[in-house]
C-alpha cells in the first residue's frame, strides 16, 4: 500500500515538543493508524518531496514561519503543490498548510490586521460545507482550535469555500481533491494551553489574559483519510 505523506513545516517550541511531541506526532496521534503508514519529509531540515503521485494523501502542518518569507523550502513546497493538483493524491493543508495551499494556487494571504488569533472560535460551515464528507463528523457551528497570525482573505479560483467565521477568515476551502483548514484539527487542550503560557512566558499575551480552552473531540484529520482511502 502506498503511504500516507506528512509535509512537516518545522518544529514547535522545544518545551512543547520534549512534553507532547510536535506536528507530524499531533496528526499521526489523530488518526488511529500506525506510524509505519506515514512517510514524514521535514522541509525545514532539506528534505525535498517526493512525486505526489507516490502517496495516498498528503497533510502538510502548522508552522512557525509565514507563507511570505523567503525561504527555498516554501518555493519548493509550493512548486509540489501545484504538481500535486495535477495527480490523484488527496491533499490536507492545515493552518500554515492552508495557508500556502492558497497562495499557491492563486488565492490571497494576508497578514490578520487583528494580530494573533488564538483560543477556540466558532466557524460556520456553508451549504457546500454541510454536504462535504470532510465535515461528515462536525457539527454545523462547532468551536475549534485556532493559532495564527496570517488568514486566507480570496481562496483560489474555482474552490468551493466550505468554513467561515465571523471574523473575515475563510476557515476551509476546497479545490479539486485538495483540503485547506485554518483552524487546528490536530490540536489537543494540553497543546493549546501550552502555546498559551509559551506566549504569556515570552510576553507575546499578557499574563493576565485569559483564554478558556475545553476539551473537543477532533474528527477531520480521521474523516479526511477515509475520503483517500476509497479513491
Amino acid at each position: 500500500m502506498r503511504n500516507i505523506l506528512i509535509i512537516k513545516c518545522g518544529d514547535t517550541y522545544s518545551d512543547i515538543k520534549e512534553e507532547l511531541g510536535s506536528f507530524d506526532d499531533w496528526v499521526i496521534e489523530q488518526t488511529n493508524l500506525p506510524e509505519n503508514v506515514f512517510k514524514i519529509f521535514d522541509l525545514e531540515k532539506g528534505d525535498k518531496l517526493r512525486h505526489p503521485g507516490e502517496y495516498i494523501a498528503a497533510i502538510i502542518t502548522g508552522s512557525h514561519a509565514n507563507v511570505d518569507e523567503k525561504h527555498a523550502w516554501i518555493k519548493h513546497l509550493e512548486d509540489w503543490i501545484i504538481t500535486a493538483q495535477y495527480t490523484n493524491t488527496h491533499l490536507l493543508g492545515i493552518c500554515f498548510g492552508h495557508q500556502i495551499l492558497a497562495k499557491a494556487l492563486g488565492g490571497t494571504v494576508e497578514k490578520n490586521p487583528n494580530g494573533l488569533n488564538i483560543g477556540m472560535k466558532n466557524i460556520e460551515l456553508s451549504k457546500e460545507g454541510k454536504q462535504d464528507l470532510l465535515f461528515k463528523n462536525t457539527p454545523h457551528n462547532s468551536q475549534n482550535y485556532f493559532l495564527h497570525n496570517y488568514r486566507v482573505i480570496n481562496a483560489p479560483l474555482n474552490a468551493s469555500i466550505l468554513a467561515s467565521n465571523n471574523q473575515g477568515g475563510i476557515e476551509c476551502f476546497k479545490v479539486g481533491k485538495s483540503y485547506g483548514v485554518q483552524f487546528h484539527p490536530e490540536f489537543t487542550s494540553d497543546i493549546l494551553n501550552y502555546y498559551i503560557d509559551q506566549f504569556k512566558e515570552d510576553g507575546t499575551l499578557s499574563k493576565g489574559d485569559k483564554i478558556k480552552i475545553k476539551t473537543i473531540k477532533q474528527n477531520l484529520i480521521s474523516d479526511f483519510l477515509d475520503i483517500s482511502l476509497k479513491f
